[in-house]
């Protein structure tokens, strides 16, 4: 009978291996949202992000969610709305901590978090043209990769309508006959400011990013995401048209793993063996026995209306044979 009890529990145990997971899916038509899978989307960046680590998306202002007390990287990604102080006083305890912000802008958003955090870099207000593009003049290209971690197996990178970064130095510049308004030279698209114990890496085009120039860019999204970090904090609260219309569970199939499959027999057995060697039995006897004895209480679950200290009084007359209690029974006896 034993045998078929810890076979039922073997069967249970594999069965909520291969059943099917159920995970949320939210949906929306927010640029730059990682909710979004259309071409103007990051879904594919978000997926990215989660295969090499832990997503997780704010759509609170940060103050709310306590972003100070956080560890990891803020991702934030085509903003249009401002930054509150409040806010602003959560981004810099979070970077003084040792935490990394991720800015993706391009016109200049970003610039009302990166004045409050007392950062001299910008991101232009004007977009940048090039000579060398791919397909037409909106998509420029750049090749002046730096940082030898972002530019592993990276030909080229192909923008899409970007700004500068005025004000810093750079990891990815632009060609040197490059134009933000009137001035030509070459102009950081990627940089990094140290702040505290943390980093700000400012990106001025966050086109690179979405669904549809990923698989043009992906070798260098790839390294990007390396070189951030490992838990990543998605920022939708700054996504003024973030509007989920689709809330939907989809359900994931999985296939048996042999390892975790064989880790519930040994678990069962190491079970079985624990129960009828009497181990289990013995341990619950010392338990027993260190645990205080319960007094027991003869006027436990008695109504309301019974008055406890006149049948208290009785008992003691049973006990004691005297109607003057126990003390003055003994000086009866011994007296």
């Amino acid at each position: 009978m034993r045998a078929v009890l810890y076979g039922f529990l073997i069967f249970i145990g594999i069965i909520l291996l291969v059943l099917p997971l159920a995970v949320p899916v939210i949906k929306t038509s927010a640029e730059f949202s990682m909710f979004n899978t259309k071409w103007n989307g990051c879904s594919e960046f978000a997926k990215l992000l989660a295969e090499r680590g832990k997503v997780i998306p704010i759509i609170y202002p940060y103050n709310s969610v306590k972003l100070s007390k956080l560890d990891g990287v803020l991702i934030v990604i085509g903003s249009d709305i401002d930054f509150s102080s409040l806010e602003a006083e959560e981004v810099k305890k979070f970077l003084e901590n040792g935490g990394t912000l991720f800015i993706a802008d391009d016109f200049g958003t970003a610039n009302s978090l990166l004045e409050k955090l007392g950062v001299k870099a910008r991101f232009s207000t004007q977009p940048l043209k090039d000579i060398f593009y791919s397909k037409r003049a909106e998509f420029p290209v750049v090749v002046r990769i730096e940082d030898p971690e972002l530019a592993v197996g990276v030909e080229k990178i192909t923008l899409n309508a970007p700004s500068a970064i005025v004000g810093g130095k750079g990891e990815i510049f632009s060609s040197k006959v490059s134009v933000v308004g009137k001035n030509m030279r070459s102009y950081p698209i990627m940089a990094e400011i140290k702040y505290g114990k943390g980093r700000i890496i400012m990106l001025s085009d966050p086109s690179i990013l979405i669904n549809d120039m990923f698989e043009e860019n992906r070798q260098f999204i790839e390294n990007l995401v390396g070189y951030l970090g490992k838990t990543f904090y998605f920022d939708e609260a700054h996504h003024s048209d973030f509007n989920p219309y689709s809330v939907t569970t989809v359900y994931i199939h999985r296939e048996l793993d042999r390892e975790k499959a064989f880790q519930v027999f040994v678990a069962v057995a190491v079970l079985a063996i624990f129960i009828e060697s009497g181990t289990a039995r013995k341990i619950a006897q010392a338990i027993i026995k260190i645990l205080p004895k319960r007094k027991e209480n003869l006027f436990e679950g008695l109504p309301d209306w019974v008055d406890i200290k006149i049948l208290e009084k009785i008992v003691n007359e049973i006990r004691t044979g005297s109607k003057l209690g126990d003390r003055h029974e003994w000086k009866r006896i011994h007296g």
